[in-house]
């Protein structure tokens, strides 16, 4: 397959100090850019996992930024079309752009309410492209900047693949327990796992049977860990590279999200055919139909959760006709189809005439100290 950038040197950047789902999603997408025979550079922040994890990666070279986004920004000079996946690296990119005349790619991933500010305004104005990774990111967006176009480019699921042996003894560890799944960061202002432990706590006397298996670690671990001590229907697994053993030995997957941009380890639940119950909020309803393939809440509501999964443990029909159209659902969110949107995207972008002249300003270095500043 030939480079679908015609040998330009793609740079992607990204400055987050841990592993999380928009660190996952830039994984896929250079993997996927690479079997396409894509030039790749990667500027991350020391230490991040992304340089082992992307090691073994044909095409990447990867740098990493002691400097934050000023480093990244010298780092990415020599490359032709710059991608920044998250919120550091937006600014980074910004700085490139003006300092380089590198035209850039911005990619966000959260849903949450923005304040005006002029550098993100600019930072945002100056993009080839900014993309949400929904069209409720979309819409954050245009509230606050309505004159700023955004493409959406779903993010993707990672084919995860499971092992026969390694599921066999993950049931028979729960023999007899219907397992409930949970796949996020502990973090519950994010990730609303109390939600998840105040089912549980309905569910002890009247379903002994449910077992909740919380996947993940964050800064919330140990609080929601001493939360759950009296809980014998809740284990915590820790951060695990296994995941897709794990999905293959759920019965239903819970993610009582308190905000989510999409929510990529609903992707991964609904490749593995899994029934879904969510909540309604940010992209998450762009994916999950209610009565469809999964049921929505409120978010915070754990009588409603717990409704909802005894709903669908209960009326096998309907788990399977959900588990069906999840995994037929899921063949629209491959790594592929997401590279496919991106290369049509950097395809414009270098493409654009005058992008260069049209942005590259006199004022480099009174924008450079701003950007410091601000930074």
């Amino acid at each position: 397959m030939g480079d679908p950038l015609g040998g330009r040197i793609l740079c992607h950047i990204n400055l987050a100090k841990g592993y999380r789902g928009g660190e996952r999603q830039a994984e896929l997408l250079i993997r996927e850019l690479a079997a396409q025979g894509t030039r790749q550079h990667l500027v991350i922040r020391p230490g991040n996992p992304l340089r082992q994890r992307c090691n073994s990666v044909d095409g990447l070279s990867v740098s990493e930024a002691a400097g934050r986004s000023l480093g990244a920004a010298w780092l990415a000079r020599s490359c032709d079309l710059l991608h920044a996946h998250e919120a550091q690296a937006f600014y980074a990119a910004a700085l490139a752009n003006l300092a380089f005349a590198k035209p850039y790619v911005l990619t966000r991933r959260v849903p949450n309410p923005q304040r005006p500010s002029w550098a993100r305004r600019t930072t945002y104005g100056r993009a080839g492209r900014l993309v949400g990774v929904s069209a409720a990111v979309a819409d954050n967006v245009h509230q606050l900047y309505p004159d700023i176009d955004v493409a959406v480019v779903p993010d993707a699921h990672a084919c995860l693949r499971a092992d026969s042996a390694t599921v066999t003894r993950i049931r028979e560890q729960y023999a007899g327990k219907t397992l409930i799944g949970h796949f996020g960061a502990l973090d519950d202002s994010h990730k609303g796992q109390r939600t998840l432990l105040g089912t549980a706590r309905l569910a002890v006397v009247d379903r002994p049977h449910w077992h909740f298996l919380l996947c993940g670690d964050g800064k919330d671990e140990d609080a929601l860990k001493a939360e759950a001590s009296d809980l014998p229907n809740v284990s915590f697994t820790g951060f695990v590279d296994n995941a897709g053993d794990y999905l293959a030995s759920f019965d239903v997957f819970a993610f009582p999200s308190n905000f989510e941009a999409l929510g990529s380890s609903l992707l991964d639940a609904m490749y593995f055919g899994l029934p879904i119950v969510a909540t309604n909020i940010g992209g998450i309803p762009e994916i999950v139909e209610d009565g469809v393939n999964g049921w929505l809440i409120s978010p915070g509501d754990a009588d409603a959760l717990f409704d909802r999964l005894d709903r669908v443990l209960t009326h096998a029909d309907e788990r399977a006709v959900m588990a069906t159209a999840n995994r037929e659902k899921s063949g629209q969110y491959g790594a592929a189809a997401m590279a496919e949107a991106y290369v049509e995207i950097y395809r414009e972008i270098c493409g654009a005439g005058g992008y260069f002249f049209k942005y590259l300003v006199p004022v480099v270095t009174v924008y450079l100290i701003g950007g410091l500043v601000l930074l």
